[in-house]
């Protein structure tokens, strides 16, 4: 079995990975819905009120998956090593008991 940092090191790294992909996904999304409600906006100023929003949202939740990731990465011991620990006393047991 790894090593408890490498174990620690790759769910880091997962976490990185869909934080950074779930934020690609919702800017993806909130160009799609904006290129698809702007043929139906009644004038320019709400197009314009309309972008703006959409940059404010993406913009906040990409600064907040920044953020997550960041935090993650310098408190990675305290977030990942109870974890990891609690799924292995719960493993161990599970396997004690099976016997």
């Amino acid at each position: 079995m790894s090593s408890l940092d490498d174990r620690i090191a790759g769910l880091v790294r997962r976490d990185r990975l869909l934080a950074i992909g779930s934020t690609v996904a919702m800017w993806v999304v909130l160009v799609f819905v904006f290129l698809a409600a702007a043929p139906t906006v009644p004038g320019t100023t709400l197009l314009v009120v309309l972008g703006v929003a959409m940059v404010a949202l993406g913009g906040l939740n990409t600064a907040s998956a920044a953020a997550l990731i960041r935090r993650y990465r310098a408190a990675k011991d305290q977030v990942y090593r109870p974890d990891i620990e609690n799924l292995d006393a719960q493993r161990a047991a599970r396997h004690g008991s099976a016997s």
